[in-house]
């Protein structure tokens, strides 16, 4: 079953995410129409807590946007993945804030 997540964070688009496994120490998601660029920044903010063994995305294929993403630790994945994300739009807040305010910006 495929469920549509709007993440409270990163992006203000749905988001279609299905859940392939999930134990307390790990889960398994199958992503869909989303861009890998946007996975690589999470995927490093989840790298960054200190609790994980292991976060990682594959591309099923390059024509398909279709991408499995697994995050394995001590705590729970999801509350990992919720906290990733949040870390990972307060960077992105940020870098646009300092990018508007360059002086080199053309309006």
């Amino acid at each position: 079953m495929w469920y549509d997540l709007y993440p409270k964070y990163v992006l203000d688009y749905l988001m279609q995410a299905e859940i392939i496994n999930y134990s307390p120490n790990e889960i398994e998601l199958k992503l869909k129409e989303e861009d890998i660029s946007i996975m690589y920044i999470i995927q490093h903010h989840i790298l960054k807590e200190k609790d994980i063994e292991f976060a990682g995305i594959v591309m099923k294929h390059p024509l398909i946007k279709e991408y499995l993403m697994k995050i394995n630790g001590k705590e729970n994945p999801i509350d990992t993945l919720a906290k990733s994300v949040k870390s990972a739009d307060d960077f992105l807040k940020e870098l646009s804030k300092l990018i508007e305010s360059s002086p080199q910006m053309v309006n």
